[in-house]
């Protein structure tokens, strides 16, 4: 199955610019500001993300602060093994197994099962995650949610380098939380 994906993305986007590498993309502190609609499109969920990623040893480490619109603060550690052929495996705290994940062009495509938290109880749920590269040097996230092969919902989220898609409450409230966006790990 993963073959079968690989070889669409190199047929489809193999050409689309900018060039997306992950690695250096998310390099330093990457923002990102996004929503979970449900499968009948309404909105369930907002949520803001600051982000700081390095690599050590092939590794893509990016560490993940998420804060909802409900106040709630998450976080998480992708350890991202950058492997041959644009292929990556990647492991975190709530990930299940191993997340795969292939980049063409400036396409990144990325599934993984997860221990998600939902109403007091831990969803296993999947991901089929794509993100495009754009010509303003954001990334477009769409995450298509799954349990049991049913949809879900959808993540829709923006990257950018820039802070302003994030607000200062949010930066405030992470700072107060001990993070600071600006400075590397």
């Amino acid at each position: 199955m993963r073959d079968a994906i690989r070889e669409a993305m190199q047929e489809r986007y193999t050409r689309d610019q900018p060039v997306l590498t992950i690695e250096q993309y998310f390099q330093g502190v990457t923002y990102a500001k996004g929503d979970f609609a449900d499968r009948f499109g309404k909105i369930r969920n907002r949520f803001e993300v600051i982000m700081k990623g390095w690599v050590e040893d092939s590794v893509l480490m990016l560490d993940e602060h998420f804060i909802y619109q409900n106040g709630d603060i998450s976080h998480r550690l992708w350890q991202i093994k950058i492997l041959a052929d644009s292929q990556y495996q990647g492991q975190a705290h709530d990930v299940i197994g191993l997340a795969t994940g292939a980049s063409q062009g400036n396409t990144f495509n990325w599934t993984y099962e997860m221990n998600l938290p939902i109403r007091g109880f831990n969803w296993r749920v999947k991901f089929d995650d794509w993100l495009f590269l754009q010509e303003n040097g954001q990334i477009l996230n769409i995450a298509r949610v799954s349990k049991w092969g049913l949809a879900l919902g959808t993540l829709t989220f923006h990257f950018s380098k820039d802070h302003s898609l994030i607000s200062s409450s949010s930066l405030e409230k992470l700072q107060h939380q001990g993070v600071e966006p600006g400075k590397e790990p």
